[in-house]
């Protein structure tokens, strides 16, 4: 007999619900936010390409432009504590919207920022804002099935990496062209413009269900009184059958809802009565499970590899005996571009194909720790690399 995938989760009968969507509705929605992910990205890093223009316009140092660096992934880290607990509670739609207009507005601002002061302010609002892009985990739970969200999420760390490593490099080169000032103006034309798509154009993928007991969404209160009915009173044993046999009813007419509205698929605000706190507290509880420790070690250290390699390649290549321009530095970034579209495949669509093998194995039982045993490889790469790049760095500017 052969083996069959059951969809976890379980989709309901609710064509509202964001899992029932069609394929082309959920790509559509997901675009937007990958389509973001790049500019978001771009604009929080790019900056480190053009410390050797800057330090000549601003008359700034490259400790102050490495301080600028610092103040961004402290908002980085900040927003993530404060703003991702709000967009479980209020939606994702609101999240995206604002922070999107906000990074608008600061890539205008950064485009004319004339002192160290500004930089700072600038960099640490762009971490801030720049933070709400991590909600896509929750978006790819609401819109995909377990065994495609590892595909999904390859598709956003490739974005991410668009965002760290090519943009950058385009950035670099148009830098060269025509100054630093106008690739913000660039990036901010781009974040506008998608401000725009995402106030009309993106849809709220937050679902609440519906409970089949409630009397708001099913027009039948199972309290009522019969003395206010027009009807003889009934016996217990009827009075359950006609009880149970209105459930059942009520929850056939429930089953099925109308498609909401263009106005409600746009609304801003969609939030549940669970206590704020709460989502708060959950990632500190979650964090002490050892899988879930290790898988945010992991990706700390990405993040770290990621902030070493863009700060050190512009204070290295930029000086002897390199000597590289603004395009040059960019340029270095495209290395770890390609060796992140391999890790995409292998992390995302291999670690989907892999968790059914091993799930089938498991008498059909999907673990969420099953995903962790493709990390060994990438762990082990990412230490080899940070070593060759820093010993073959040090060697050659020796020479």
């Amino acid at each position: 007999m052969a083996a069959t995938e059951v969809e976890v989760p379980t989709p309901s009968t609710d064509p509202n619900d964001p899992l029932n969507w069609s394929m082309a509705r959920k790509v559509i929605n997901t675009t937007f936010v990958l389509a973001t992910t790049v500019a978001v990205f771009a604009a929080m890093t790019m900056q480190t390409i053009f410390w050797q223009q800057m330090t000549v316009d601003m008359d700034v140092t490259f400790d102050q432009l490495n301080w600028g660096v610092s103040f961004n992934v402290a908002g980085l880290a900040i927003g993530c504590v404060l703003f991702i607990p709000l967009s479980k509670k209020y939606g994702r739609r609101l999240t995206y919207v604002a922070s999107t207009g906000i990074m608008a507005a600061v890539s205008w601002w950064s485009g004319q920022m004339s002192t160290a002061t500004e930089m700072y302010l600038t960099n640490f609002i762009f971490g801030m804002a720049g933070s709400t892009n991590e909600a896509i985990s929750e978006i790819t739970a609401n819109l995909f099935f377990v065994n495609q969200r590892g595909t999904v999420n390859g598709f956003y760390i490739s974005c991410v990496m668009l965002g760290n490593f090519v943009a950058p490099t385009l950035a670099g080169i148009q830098a060269a062209a025509q100054g630093w000032r106008w690739t913000y103006n660039t990036c901010a034309i781009v974040l506008s413009l998608l401000f725009v798509l995402f106030l009309f154009l993106y849809e709220e993928t937050k679902y609440i269900p519906l409970s089949v007991g409630d009397s708001e969404s099913t027009g039948f209160d199972l309290d009522r009184s019969t003395a206010d009915d027009k009807t003889p009173p009934l016996d217990t044993k009827t009075s359950q059958h006609w009880r149970a046999d209105d459930l059942e009813q009520s929850a056939s007419l429930a089953a099925i809802p109308p498609p909401n509205s263009y106005r409600q698929r746009m609304r801003f605000v969609t939030t549940t009565d669970e206590p704020l706190w709460r989502n708060y507290i959950t990632p500190l509880k979650v964090g002490m499970f050892p899988h879930v420790l290790f898988a945010g070690i992991q990706c700390a250290n990405a993040v770290i590899f990621l902030v070493l390699l863009t700060s050190v390649n512009s204070i290295a290549f930029s000086s002897a005996p390199y000597n590289f321009d603004t395009a040059g530095v960019g340029l270095m970034l495209i290395g770890p571009f390609v060796g992140n579209i391999l890790g995409s495949v292998y992390g995302g669509w291999f670690g989907d194909w892999l968790i059914v093998r091993l799930a089938r194995r498991n008498d059909g039982i999907f673990e969420p720790e099953m995903r962790l045993y493709i990390l060994g490889l990438p762990a082990l790469s990412m230490g080899a690399g940070l070593i060759v790049y820093g010993v073959t760095l040090d060697h050659v500017s020796l020479d």
